[in-house]
């Protein structure tokens, strides 16, 4: 079993569109919470079988003592930490103008961070409008200069939409301007959850894919793992192979990885799910025993996919689903599961998530 556990220590400067996990502007979590919940949680975690990591979000550098708090993560559990082949994933906006960015970069390259990764969601004018941050690709670029200045390698995330294959020729020059080391292209999932809902829009057609051969095998992007998800999973093909060979809901799930997902709230709150997608409140960390957490955390299976938003035993047979969703534009999607929760979103079929603020909510 592979376990992840999401600790909110910060909010984000941004509130992508596409963010499945609900990042946003909010609270800090005190150090002393901090403190508190890892002294808790490191002795239940060690006893667990699996790989296990630790992911303090949305946007570590935002908080305050940003520099303590990862000083604290690496000492009270390096073993859950990332090491040094992790892109560390950031905004830039936060770090950029913190005053004492000269102690975080030292303690990344002393952890062993050697990158850390940017999200690109096209030009200027779309990367802000998707982001929701008025300066956010500004800021992006400045932080690219800085980081290479730091001597970090620099990744760029880009993360596909329409006009993104529109831009493309546009997009390479700026990402050849920040002395873009690596790139990804990543086709952004679909959950549902009302963030990805307002997605759509933006979200790419097989067609607008069809701009991109021949074009993006360069910074590392492999263009043929690229295309054979684009031909794949889209949603002709999706389709396709769930009339010809139906669609085992139960079966699907146990193919998927043996991987479980916690969230801890900045006041301490332990549910089970990812952030904004929490489908069982497990306790309250400052209430709770070492013992009792990791009590907690055995009694629950992994939630990857399909029972991680659904109750399997109330899905309607794929038959009635591909009859409620009559073919319409093509969206490609990363996988088969999301264009299954599109199509079962649009049927209005009702989740297992938890109410409450964040994704449900629309924010």
């Amino acid at each position: 079993m592979e376990y992840t556990f999401e600790i909110t220590v910060a909010g984000c400067n941004a509130r992508c569109r596409h963010c499945y996990v609900s990042g946003g502007p909010g609270s800090s979590m005190p150090l002393s919470d901090y403190r508190a919940c890892l002294e808790k949680l490191v002795p239940a975690l060690t006893r667990l079988k699996g790989n296990v990591s630790i992911a303090p979000g949305h946007e570590p550098f935002n908080h305050e003592e940003a520099a303590a708090l990862m000083r604290m993560t690496h000492a009270l559990a390096p073993q859950f930490y990332p090491d040094a082949g992790y892109d560390w994933p950031t905004t830039g906006i936060a770090l950029k103008s913190r005053r004492d960015r000269a102690d975080i970069f030292a303690l990344l390259h002393g952890f062993g961070a050697k990158r850390l990764m940017l999200t690109l969601h096209g030009l200027e004018e779309c990367h802000n409008e998707i982001v929701r941050a008025p300066h956010g690709f500004e800021a992006l670029c400045a932080f690219a200069d800085l980081l290479h200045a730091e001597e970090f390698e620099v990744a760029f995330n880009l993360m596909l939409n329409h006009r993104m294959t529109e831009d493309w020729d546009a997009i390479c020059q700026v990402l050849e301007a920040n002395r873009c080391d690596v790139a990804y292209l990543t086709i952004p999932l679909y959950l549902p959850v009302a963030r990805l809902r307002k997605y759509e829009p933006y979200r790419a057609t097989y067609a607008d894919c069809q701009r991109l051969r021949g074009r993006i095998d360069r910074f590392g992007i492999d263009e043929a793992q690229f295309f054979a998800k684009v031909e794949a999973f889209n949603a002709a093909a999706v389709r396709a192979r769930a009339l010809q060979e139906g669609w085992d809901y139960a079966a699907r799930e146990r193919e998927k990885p043996d991987w479980a997902f916690f969230h801890i709230t900045e006041e301490l709150e332990f549910y089970y799910g990812n952030a904004g997608m929490h489908t069982k409140r497990l306790g309250n960390i400052a209430t709770m025993t070492s013992e009792e957490i990791y009590e907690a955390i055995q009694a629950q299976r992994a939630n990857y996919d399909y029972s991680a938003y659904y109750d399997l035993k109330q899905l309607p047979p794929i038959s009635a689903v591909l009859a409620a969703n009559p073919p319409q534009e093509n969206h490609v999607y990363p996988d088969a599961e999301s264009c299954l929760y599109r199509w079962l979103d649009a049927m209005g079929v009702p989740t297992i998530l938890l109410p409450g603020p964040g994704a449900l909510a629309g924010a």
